[in-house]
């Protein structure tokens, strides 16, 4: 990135390639490829529920700390947005394969799906200036959400799972891992280090979360019905920081 080789409109796209091409592709071989049992489709089902919750609850606890330190009011639904998501797509997944494997994948893949489904209905309610309001316009919102690469791949591989057919998808080499600590790492050289501790409340924040939000998740851990997998992944899902897409959200709305 110092070089000049990755600037940042090509880091963009870089980014865009892992998010819409080699994560929807790992997705769909790795899931497909998984022997889904009662028992990996329950805890998986109980995952994203899990994941979801967490989201919106720690969303609203940050919402609330920021109230009582202060904050524009302005910011608050920001913040929780910002704390609530979880990069469990772009960073979550490959973190996911190094520790657990493939094995792994198929939790991992739980929080993707809650992550696109929070942000793009809950968290598109939070920031947005029109909100949705009755039922209608919350199910289209709610429908809008699920449809994205992410979610239409782990259901696809899901499908293909439960039928048998995974023996007709070819196999796909996993480029998500490299590509995405290429990503970061052209970002974070990009910014520089020091830039990240001159925004004190902002850092403040983000420690808050980091540390706050596992400790949550281990006392939930105690009352989520799953094997040991299923939790740690879980467990390790929420150490995730918060989700790229979220800046782009807020310039947006």
């Amino acid at each position: 990135n110092k070089k000049g080789y990755l600037p940042m409109e090509t880091n963009k796209n870089v980014g865009n390639m892992v998010m819409r091409v080699t994560i929807p592709a790992m997705l769909i071989t790795t899931i497909a490829g998984i022997e889904i049992t009662d028992r990996v489709l329950k805890a998986f089902l109980f995952s994203a529920a899990g994941q979801a919750a967490m989201m919106i609850l720690f969303g609203f606890l940050m919402r609330q700390y920021g109230r009582k330190r202060g904050l524009d009011s302005r910011l608050l639904p920001m913040i929780d947005l910002t704390t609530g998501s979880l990069n469990t797509g772009f960073i979550g997944l490959p973190v996911t394969m190094i520790f657990f494997g493939q094995a792994g994948i198929i939790y991992m893949s739980a929080g993707v799906l809650a992550l696109n489904l929070y942000i793009w209905t809950y968290g598109v309610y939070v920031i947005s200036d029109k909100k949705a309001t009755g039922a209608a316009a919350i199910g289209k919102s709610f429908l809008q959400g699920a449809i994205n690469p992410n979610c239409i791949s782990i259901l696809l591989g899901l499908l293909l799972a439960v039928t048998h057919t995974a023996r007709f998808v070819p196999t796909v080499v996993d480029l998500s891992t490299p590509l995405s600590l290429i990503y970061i790492g052209a970002l974070a050289g990009g910014s520089g280090i020091v830039q990240l501790f001159k925004e004190k409340m902002a850092l403040e924040i983000s420690v808050v979360k980091m540390i706050g939000m596992p400790a949550l998740a281990i006392l939930a851990m105690l009352f989520i019905p799953a094997d040991g997998l299923a939790k740690s992944v879980f467990l390790l899902s929420v150490c995730m920081p918060s989700a790229a897409v979220v800046p782009m959200m807020v310039g947006r709305y």
